[in-house]
């Protein structure tokens, strides 16, 4: 092989590389305040947890309001984490705003209770990042996302998911399914 086809073999693998690890980073948020994501508001969320029960263990996060690139806008949206213990009968659900205010309420226990997100979920950012790459439409907002346990009942029954919702501008949904550790599982 002469030198200059091994160079322009080495600079096309570094092009495709750089190709894809630009297809699953994150988008950086156009926000001017910190935080945003989902881990962002579950550590908020955690010091609430931990006065209402020491042993409180995260079984769902609901994003209301969440940026087509799952980080919360500057203004609206709330993350809602729900939190159990098995020395409780009822949950309790934590929302987190775009400013960082965190509002802890006692609630009845939804099927999810005693269902814990594993600890090493992605972040927000990385499973809508994982979404990118099998979009078919273009993305105004995301309309509902939720992880835990029955997200998706339909395609993941029984299993611990992210299930994301986005609004198209056709006024039509397209829903991605997300494994709790990120990998892209399911469009629809």
């Amino acid at each position: 092989m002469n030198r200059r086809f091994r160079d322009t073999l080495a600079s096309a693998a570094v092009l495709l590389v750089c190709l894809a690890m630009a297809c699953a980073a994150p988008i950086v948020p156009q926000r001017s305040k910190l935080g945003g994501a989902a881990r962002w508001a579950d550590a908020l969320a955690r010091q609430r947890a931990a006065e209402w029960a020491r042993d409180a263990e995260l079984c769902q996060i609901t994003g209301i309001g969440v940026g087509i690139d799952g980080w919360l806008p500057d203004r609206g949206g709330t993350w809602q984490l729900i939190f159990w213990s098995p020395q409780k009968t009822g949950v309790l659900e934590v929302a987190v705003d775009s400013d960082g205010k965190a509002h802890a309420q006692e609630r009845r226990a939804p099927p999810q209770r005693g269902h814990s997100v594993p600890a090493l979920w992605c972040d927000s950012s990385k499973a809508w990042a994982s979404t990118r790459p099998h979009q078919k439409g273009i993305p105004l907002s995301t309309f509902e996302a939720e992880l835990g346990l029955d997200a998706d009942r339909e395609h993941f029954p029984g299993q611990i998911v992210w299930r994301i919702r986005f609004w198209l501008p056709d006024n039509s949904y397209e829903t991605h399914v997300v494994s709790p550790e990120g990998k892209w599982l399911l469009s629809y």
